[in-house]
């Protein structure tokens, strides 16, 4: 009788154990729906309020020459790639936080987001998102160690690979080539100015990769770097760099290897 007892405890102690674990479980699954659905109607709100999108490049009344249609083939679902589809209300963005610094925009993706930028914090927009709310999406932003105006040769920008495919989950796309074929641009824009990045190579690599140097001695120590994400992509692109122009790094977590980053760059091209 003893023995049956304790085999009983055991077991009622065992579909404890199994309920809280289921529990806890439930509880992690819900918490994180929910910090999704939070973020979404976050960045929603703000896009709705400070964004608006131009989709479709304007007709021609002309229909041009040969030669003229291939020197304007529109990139990024028929968008006048010499024009911003961006129109950002800076002055009412900057009046919810002056962090945030421009806007980033790939087009038939889910990126449609404000870039913010804290001078030597690379840790607080991790997990917050606008309103000063702390939630694992976090936001993209500007390494803090760069300059917020793109001033440098390489400016990186951040953003978390996320299980809902937002934030810059898609940017892990790039790993199949035929997915540049249709992205072949990101569109940035700043107070200032407006940009398109002309995308130049995408690879797995580490955190401490080369790809986030921000400056270089050199021109050829500039253009070596260049050359290396060109080796290194996984993808091919036609983009040329010159020693002049300037590049963005985007960054997100991969899973290839332990503690992966997938990496996409770009040469920033001012556009209106």
């Amino acid at each position: 009788m003893k023995k049956r007892n304790t085999v009983k405890i055991i077991l009622i102690v065992l579909c404890i154990i199994l309920l809280c674990v289921f529990a806890f479980s439930a509880y992690k699954i819900i918490s994180t729906l929910r910090g999704y659905k939070q973020a979404e109607q976050a960045y929603t709100e703000v896009a709705n309020q400070f964004v608006s999108v131009t989709t479709a490049a304007p007709v021609s009344p002309v229909s041009p020459t040969p030669a003229a249609a291939e020197d304007t083939e529109p990139k990024g679902d028929g968008i006048d790639p010499e024009v911003s589809p961006l129109n950002i209300d800076f002055a009412g963005l900057r009046a919810q936080s002056t962090d945030y610094v421009g806007w980033i925009y790939s087009p038939n993706t889910k990126i449609n987001y404000p870039i913010a930028y804290a001078a030597d914090d690379n840790f607080y927009y991790l997990d917050h998102i606008p309103g000063e709310i702390q939630n694992a999406n976090g936001t993209i932003f500007i390494d803090g160690r760069n300059a917020s105006d793109f001033s440098d040769q390489n400016t990186c920008i951040y953003g978390h690979n996320m299980n809902d495919g937002s934030m810059f989950a898609s940017l892990r796309d790039y790993r199949d080539a035929s997915y540049y074929d249709s992205h072949k641009v990101i569109y940035l824009s700043t107070p200032d100015f407006n940009y398109r990045l002309d995308l130049i190579g995408g690879f797995v690599t580490e955190p401490t990769s080369f790809a986030y140097a921000r400056n270089f001695d050199s021109p050829n120590q500039f253009l070596g770097h260049v050359e290396l994400v060109k080796e290194l992509s996984t993808f091919k692109s036609d983009v040329e760099v010159g020693e002049n122009d300037k590049i963005v790094t985007l960054s997100t977590c991969t899973y290839e290897r332990d503690d992966g980053r997938y990496v996409v760059v770009g040469k920033l091209t001012r556009i209106h």
